[in-house]
């Protein structure tokens, strides 16, 4: 067990003399969130930041974001709580972790970068999953462990899009078995249409299935023309352009259902029959049972439906239903 016996210092240290670069308890993507940055614009820092002396420059333990601010503001010097002697690698990572446990939420992407910079300095795997994943409130699991050190190959604007958006890994461990070419094709194709976590899952399943089966490429569907097109089209709403991309997939994914849907659509246009005249069928295709149902509120309504109706019994429109059904 890791114990921090250091002494804390309290001081204004200057900016030009913490080591930025050193990002070893930097465990947040993207840009500091608008709130901090008016918070420190106004009020200054409120809460010290926490140092290791390291020679005659500071590494950062705790502040990463008020630093960085800081330094974008052109302050001189920054209010912190420095740590003597240092502690280790570990320890500080730790610390980090401790101070941020209770009011920080890390997107799935920023705790496979924790987890895998635990591994880099040499945390025992057991200690990571004991004492590490529960407080990023994950589940002690050595395979969800791997799955998390496995963020770490994917690209870094990849990264920073799932962070963003917070996907789950769950839904986005499909790229550990994408190439590169098809893992940087969707990242094009999901930073274009930025649908909600659940359209990612269902779109990335899809996707997958397709390729598997069809023996191709991920990169292939994302580059569909007909896709880039409704992709490139800036005047749709994202609502239109997703549902949309999703009956392109869909067909992809179901082509025979797909084709079935559309017949039966035209057997029914075909009909002609009255809009109050509605016709009942089962979605999957799995009954061949077909109902009509009739909604009228006068005889000349209920005699106008029936009159279509037996128009409608001599057409091949009819005929085409029916088989639609019996033969799928």
């Amino acid at each position: 067990m890791i114990k921090d016996s250091s002494k804390y210092i309290f001081k204004s240290v200057p900016i030009n003399s913490i080591d930025c670069d050193d990002q070893l308890t930097c465990f947040t993507f993207g840009e500091p969130a608008d709130s901090l940055k008016q918070s420190v614009e106004e009020f200054g820092i409120i809460h010290p930041v926490t140092l290791v002396q390291v020679a005659n420059r500071f590494r950062i333990i705790c502040g990463h974001r008020r630093v960085k601010i800081s330094s974008h503001l052109q302050l001189m010097e920054i209010p912190a709580r420095i740590l003597d002697p240092g502690p280790n690698d570990e320890t500080r990572m730790m610390l980090n972790l401790s101070e941020n446990q209770l009011h920080r939420h890390y997107s799935d992407i920023e705790k496979g970068l924790i987890l895998f910079k635990l591994s880099e300095v040499k945390v025992p795997e057991i200690r990571i999953i004991d004492k590490y994943m529960p407080m990023l409130s994950l589940e002690k699991s050595k395979k969800l462990l791997n799955d998390h050190l496995h963020t770490s190959q994917l690209v870094p604007g990849l990264k920073t899009l799932l962070h963003d958006m917070n996907i789950p890994l769950r839904v986005f461990s499909v790229f550990f078995d994408w190439n590169t070419k098809s893992v940087e094709a969707a990242e094009l194709f999901f930073s274009l249409l930025r649908p909600g976590a659940n359209k990612w899952r269902d779109l990335l399943e899809w996707v997958d299935e397709i390729s598997v089966r069809d023996k191709i490429s991920p990169s292939n569907l994302f580059e569909l023309p007909e896709l880039q097109s409704i992709l490139n089209q800036n005047d749709l709403s994202p609502n239109v352009r997703y549902d949309r991309i999703r009956q392109i997939f869909h067909f992809k994914r179901y082509p025979i259902l797909s084709d079935l849907r559309v017949r039966l659509a035209r057997s029914l246009d075909a009909l002609k029959l009255d809009d109050k005249t509605k016709v009942h069928v089962q979605d999957s295709f799995e009954s061949d049972e077909i109902s009509i149902e009739l909604k009228f509120r006068t005889r000349e309504e209920f005699v106008n439906q029936v009159e279509k109706l037996v128009r409608a019994s001599d057409s091949e429109a009819l005929d085409e239903l029916i088989c639609i059904f019996k033969y799928p």
